[in-house]
């Protein structure tokens, strides 16, 4: 929107100058036509007029312009916040830096095995979450999950019982997603029916960093 104002005030500017120019033809020849017939004092009325015009028209011209600029710091203003809008959206999804915000906090106390982890997991996330984390451990886009039943990793690291998971997000919506009817809880709970399961609402969660070491190429 910022652009297009910018273009219709370029636009307008360039009219005034046209409108100015043709104005001062056209007092030139009327000073040419009038200079023989015409007294000294008709002649520099004439000439006071085109000065009044002119003067005008560099005014509003000057306001066009000062306008045109303000729309122009406007747009690019617009477009770093959006920059930096999306970077910090990329840094979250990458897991390059820590994130607050509010959210769900699931405990499940079982022996749970990877892939179900994995499933409660891409619920999760499809259930809108910005961010997640296991037992401290970041969860990103190639974020691993691996063990055994009772013994899972996260990221190639241990993780032990019980597994807590943090997800930032809408509140209401994670928790209406995971807890539905025929969802990943009420599978847990069937699957496992010595589990202990705990969600709940956090208006305030605090997830570190992806901090997990790229494992070692052996030599040669």
């Amino acid at each position: 929107m910022a652009v297009r104002r910018g273009q219709v005030t370029l636009a307008v500017v360039c009219l005034l100058f046209g409108i100015a120019l043709m104005m001062q033809l056209r007092t030139q020849n009327r000073l040419r036509q009038a200079a023989t017939g015409e007294s000294s004092t008709d002649l520099a009325a004439i000439a006071g007029d085109l000065y009044d015009n002119n003067t005008t028209l560099r005014l509003e011209v000057d306001k066009l312009l000062r306008q045109q600029l303000t729309y122009q710091e406007a747009a690019s203003s617009n477009k770093e916040i959006d920059m930096q809008r999306e970077v910090q959206q990329l840094q979250t999804f990458n897991g390059v830096v820590p994130v607050t915000g509010p959210g769900v906090e699931l405990s499940v106390d079982g022996a749970l095995r990877p892939v179900d982890l994995e499933d409660l997991l891409n619920e999760i996330r499809n259930a809108g979450a910005e961010a997640i984390a296991i037992n401290d451990q970041r969860v990103v886009y190639n974020t691993s999950i691996g063990g055994t039943p009772g013994h899972v990793t996260v990221n190639g690291v241990d993780v032990t019982r019980p597994l807590v998971i943090d997800a930032i997000g809408a509140p209401d919506v994670l928790d209406r997603a995971l807890d539905r009817k025929g969802g990943m809880l009420s599978y847990l709970k069937t699957a496992y029916p010595d589990a202990r399961l705990n969600l709940s609402e956090q208006q305030s969660l605090r997830l570190p960093a992806y901090g997990a070491a790229l494992p070692l190429k052996p030599a040669g």
